[in-house]
């Protein structure tokens, strides 16, 4: 799991084409890192049975199972390009609503290279804190929400019960609304835990981020009963045959 975030870290510090790689990139490897989770739970399950199952080696070559199916490829393609687009319509909105706030008003401090960081955000905060900016602050925080519940569930939909993009999406957002008590306090734990980052030089990120993808595993797991009924017939099959290692 470590080395999905590797590299993911390495392909984000690629000049120029970074930050569009790594969003890519991610929901396959997460995708793996999702079918290596189900082998490990199939090897528990049969180890109760056969007690030699236990010794079976999960194979390195899982992490990078999805790319070899074009029926998860291509949605956790459009995943990515959807995290893509997402997040630059957040930035459009930012930089459109600063544009319009500093119109007609001397601004040259942010662009002048005499000055540093510290200095652009105190010139911005009085902008970036007025009574419109907030109403911003709400409406982004209310897409970011929508977003996240849309998308919390959608790799393993996608890659370990076959489901297409859209019905992901959909059935991510049913399951987080239907639950939302639970996922609230599931994300102010996770807010608590990820304040501790600074305060260890973001060493407890090798243990929070881990902690972060198997946490959706075994909610995926509680929710949808382990149990891959509907979705594309074809990915159904893959996700079968790739944990198992047998042919369909």
């Amino acid at each position: 799991m470590l080395l999905m975030y590797v590299l993911l870290f390495v392909a984000s510090m690629i000049p120029m084409i970074g930050n569009i790689i790594a969003p890519i990139l991610a929901p396959f490897l997460a995708g793996g890192v999702f079918v290596i989770l189900r082998r490990v739970r199939e090897i528990e399950q049969r180890s109760r049975i056969e007690p030699l199952a236990s010794e079976q080696p999960i194979s390195f070559d899982l992490l990078f199972s999805v790319f070899k199916d074009p029926a998860p490829r291509k949605a956790l393609l459009w995943l990515g390009f959807v995290s893509i687009a997402f997040s630059l319509a957040l930035l459009l909105v930012v930089a459109t609503f600063v544009t319009v706030k500093l119109s007609g008003v001397d601004h040259s401090m942010l662009t002048d290279p005499s000055a540093n960081d510290e200095q652009r955000i105190r010139f911005l905060i009085p902008y970036l804190m007025d009574p419109d900016a907030w109403a911003l602050w709400i409406g982004i925080l209310i897409a970011s929400v929508a977003y996240s519940m849309a998308t919390f569930f959608a790799v393993p939909l996608i890659v370990l019960r076959g489901e297409t993009l859209r019905s992901a999406f959909s059935q991510s957002f049913s399951a987080v609304g239907r639950n939302w008590s639970a996922f609230l306090v599931y994300a102010l734990v996770l807010f608590v835990l990820f304040l501790t980052v600074p305060i260890t030089l973001m060493l407890s990120l090798i243990l929070l981020l881990p902690l972060m993808v198997t946490s959706v595993f075994v909610a995926f797991e509680d929710i949808w009963n382990d149990s891959p009924v509907g979705g594309d017939a074809s990915m159904c099959v893959f996700a079968q045959t790739t944990l198992s290692g047998t042919n369909p």
